[in-house]
C-alpha cells in the first residue's frame, strides 16, 4: 500500500469529521468545563484521604494523581475500544456505510480512518485531566514520558482490537454487542481506575479479583502509574508490558479476520444500510 495514499485517505476522514464537529462548538466548551469540574471535585475528595493511604498501595499515596491518570487513561482506552463501533453505527444510521465499504479502500484503512478523529479528540480531552491537575492543583508526574506513552499506545491498540470485534457485531447484528457491556463497565470497576485492584481480592475474593487479570486496561493503567507516579523504569514495568504484547498477538489477527468476515457477510446479505 502506498503510505502517502494511506495517510491522505485518513486525512480525508479526519477533515470530514472535523467539519461536522465545528457545528457543535458549545458541546466542546461544555465538555472542557465538565472535565475541569470533575478534576476540582477529585481534588477536594482527595483531601479526605491525605495521610490515610495504605502503605501497600504506593500508587495511591497521592489519590488525586491516581484518579487523574485513571480518568485520563480510561477516556483514551474507551475511545480505542468504542470508536470504530460508533463510527460504523453512525454510518449505518446516516446511510453512508454501504458507499464507504463499496469503494476500493482496504478494510484496515477503513478501520484506521473511521477512528482517526475520535483519537484526536481523546488525546485532547485526556490530556486536560493531567494538565488541569498540574496547572491548578500542583500535581506532578515523574518517570519517562516516552515509556508512559508506549503503554498508552500499546493498550489503546489492544483495546482497538476488541473495538474491531465490537464493530463486527454492529455490522452483522446491529445491536446487542456483548463487548461493550463487558469492557465498558468492567474497565471502570475492575481495572483500578478509582481504587487499587488489590482491594477486590481483599473484599471479594480471588475469583472476582481474577476478572481484572483478563482486562487489558488493568496492565496498561498499572504500567502508566508505575512510570508517572512511582517513577519506575523499563526493568520494573516489563511484566505488564509483556502481558499487553501477548494480548496484542492474539487479538489483532483474530479481530481483523472477524471484521473482514463480517463485512463480506453484510455485503452478501445486502444489510449494510440496515440499522
Amino acid at each position: 500500500m502506498n503510505p502517502l495514499l494511506f495517510f491522505r485517505r485518513i486525512w480525508a476522514f479526519v477533515v470530514r469529521d472535523w467539519r461536522l464537529e465545528l457545528s457543535y462548538r458549545m458541546q466542546l466548551f461544555l465538555r472542557v468545563l465538565s472535565i475541569l469540574i470533575l478534576v476540582t471535585t477529585f481534588f477536594f475528595v482527595s483531601k479526605i484521604f491525605v495521610g490515610f493511604a495504605d502503605p501497600r498501595f504506593t500508587q495511591w499515596r497521592d489519590p488525586l494523581a491516581a484518579w487523574l491518570t485513571g480518568m485520563a487513561m480510561l477516556n483514551y482506552f474507551m475511545t480505542g475500544f468504542s470508536s470504530l463501533a460508533n463510527a460504523i453505527r453512525q454510518e449505518q444510521v446516516q446511510g453512508t456505510l454501504e458507499s464507504v465499504l463499496m469503494t476500493p479502500i482496504s478494510v484496515p484503512t477503513v478501520i484506521v480512518a473511521s477512528s482517526a478523529w475520535d483519537f484526536v479528540q481523546a488525546t485532547f480531552f485526556s490530556s486536560l485531566y493531567l494538565v488541569f491537575g498540574w496547572l491548578f492543583f500542583n500535581v506532578h508526574y515523574q518517570g519517562s514520558y516516552l515509556l508512559a506513552l508506549a503503554f498508552l499506545l500499546l493498550t489503546t491498540v489492544v483495546l482497538s482490537c476488541l473495538g474491531i470485534l465490537s464493530a463486527s457485531f454492529a455490522m452483522v447484528f446491529k445491536r446487542g454487542d456483548p463487548f461493550g457491556v463487558f469492557l465498558g463497565t468492567g474497565s471502570a470497576l475492575f481495572s483500578g481506575v478509582f481504587f487499587p485492584t488489590q482491594l477486590i481480592r481483599d473484599y471479594a475474593g480471588n475469583k472476582i479479583a481474577n476478572i481484572s487479570r483478563v482486562l487489558p486496561p488493568t496492565y496498561g493503567l498499572d504500567g502508566i502509574r508505575r512510570v508517572l507516579i512511582e517513577g519506575q523504569g523499563f526493568a520494573q514495568v516489563r511484566q505488564p508490558l509483556i502481558s499487553l504484547f501477548i494480548f496484542l498477538a492474539v487479538l489483532l489477527p483474530l479481530s481483523l479476520w472477524v471484521f473482514n468476515r463480517a463485512v463480506k457477510r453484510a455485503k452478501r446479505e445486502g444489510s449494510l444500510i440496515q440499522y
